[in-house]
């Protein structure tokens, strides 16, 4: 169709960025901090831990100021549960203090803090208390949790995350502590249940949230891989569908409808992986809807029908290849790649708004989107054309969806320096702010602006009239 574009996004709109405590943070040992699942994994050969990172504990005046530098209207950030809650359970006055001077220099920088509560960063205690979210009383931790932070930074916070990106969690163990051991139908069921028990803390958090905080809004993160038919064939378009439902929906479903969607249902039947459920949670989850959905946009997949008649448990990855009987994820000649695989799909991402905002008729807030690369320090300098490119086509579907009708609160590009990628170290690179070390060596953790740094601030400036 066509229509008449926006000249220029709405002045109200969140132009933003964002990190992650684990990833950013560093000072591991400092301050009273606990240990959280991902502290005790092995460390990766010539890969970097999360101990140092890009030390923004220690750095964070100095990255707030090139925050407002950049012009952020909004810095999405995440507490970590075991910096303020060490075991889970008992509140570190130092935790609490630190996190108060940064919200105060973020919002004194006249920006909009977005707050997660939990990003992937749980605590250790709790995992061998009672083995986190595999049972009930993880619900209760982290309610308790959510309110430690409503009382403490409820006054400086207006927009609130609940858990960033459920299905990853769920399909990468190590980031909720469960043994690598634990497979097949016995880690899918395994799976199902934490997932139930995190939908069902989810609305306990927004409850409490509306109930202390009337004028906030809060909302869960979610990261659609929007998946598009293989061919023409509709038994492809069926298996995309499919797979959206199965890889994102699935969970909406719980969040914003309190009900289980029909095809998940059937998938957990067939394999005998229903989760225990009570009548009161779902009442629950139906009464206590999300203000609005964040949305983790990376990539797209193509998927096409799968005709093996038995399904198989399968492997504990994020990219499921393929759920026989239902999908298998092929490859696209139209769709580029990244370095480490991953489909460059700008229209996946205009996709993906549209159709959660049809179905669920709720705002969407994007709280992650961004190229991840090899990066390279020459002359003192970046020259990332390849992330101008990425974010300004992602960006342009996103104004699109606005000249359209469709209600988007803001962009947090991910990231807005340098951090730790959950996998690949400091190889893998998504800021607009260079830290300058390495896996091996620390160096000097200089904050070096990167080309993009600059186009990402003049876009700021003329609200994305040239996009």
């Amino acid at each position: 169709m066509y229509h008449n574009r926006l000249k220029q996004f709405p002045e109200e709109f969140l132009f933003g960025a964002a990190t992650s405590a684990f990833q950013v943070e560093g000072a591991a040992d400092v301050d009273g901090r606990g240990i959280a699942v991902h502290d005790i994994q092995p460390k990766k050969k010539g890969i970097t831990d999360f101990s140092v990172a890009s030390d923004h504990y220690h750095h964070y005046q100095e990255d707030i100021a090139l925050m407002k530098e950049l012009g952020l209207k909004a810095y999405r950030l995440s507490l970590s549960w075991v910096r303020i809650m060490p075991d889970g359970k008992t509140i570190n006055p130092a935790g609490i203090d630190f996190y108060k001077k940064l919200l105060d220099e973020v919002t004194a920088n006249g920006m909009e803090p977005i707050v997660t509560i939990y990003h992937f960063e749980y605590p250790q205690a709790l995992v061998g208390r009672y083995g986190g979210w595999a049972s009930r009383e993880a619900i209760d931790d982290f309610e308790r949790f959510a309110e430690v932070l409503f009382e403490n930074f409820g006054d400086k916070v207006k927009y609130w995350l609940t858990i960033n990106e459920q299905d990853h969690l769920l399909k990468i163990p190590s980031r909720l502590g469960i043994s690598e051991e634990i497979e097949g139908k016995d880690y899918l069921k395994l799976a199902e249940q934490m997932n139930y028990h995190m939908c069902v803390a989810t609305a306990r958090v927004i409850k409490l949230c509306h109930e202390l905080l009337p004028h906030a809004q809060i909302g869960p993160v979610i990261n659609p891989m929007y998946a598009i038919p293989n061919s023409n064939r509709p038994e492809d378009t069926l298996a995309a569908m499919e797979f959206n439902e199965l890889s994102t929906y699935y969970i909406t479903e719980l969040h914003c409808r309190g009900r289980f969607a029909p095809l998940h249902w059937k998938y957990m039947e067939d394999r005998d992986i229903l989760p225990e459920i009570e009548s009161e949670d779902m009442e629950l989850m139906r009464n206590n809807t999300p203000d609005f959905l964040g949305m983790n946009y990376y990539l797209n997949q193509t998927v096409a029908t799968n005709k093996k008649e038995q399904f198989s448990y399968h492997e504990k990855t994020v990219f499921i290849q393929e759920e026989p009987g239902i999908y298998e994820i092929t490859t696209n000649d139209n769709i580029t790649q990244t370095d480490w695989g991953w489909n460059i799909c700008p229209e996946g991402m205009k996709l993906a708004i549209m159709d959660f905002y049809n179905r669920y008729q709720l705002p969407i807030l994007v709280t992650e989107n961004g190229l991840g690369a090899y990066d390279v320090l020459e002359n003192n300098q970046v020259e990332d054309d390849y992330r101008i490119e990425y974010i300004h086509n992602h960006l342009s579907q996103i104004k699109d969806c606005l000249g359209l009708g469709y209600p988007v609160l803001g962009y947090c590009a991910w990231s807005f320096i340098d951090l730790v990628s959950g996998r690949e170290g400091m190889d893998k690179r998504y800021g607009f702010v260079y830290v300058n070390r390495d896996n091996e060596e620390l160096k000097d953790m200089r904050r070096i602006k990167k080309k993009s740094f600059y186009w990402y601030q003049t876009i700021i400036n003329e609200r994305g009239e040239s996009l």
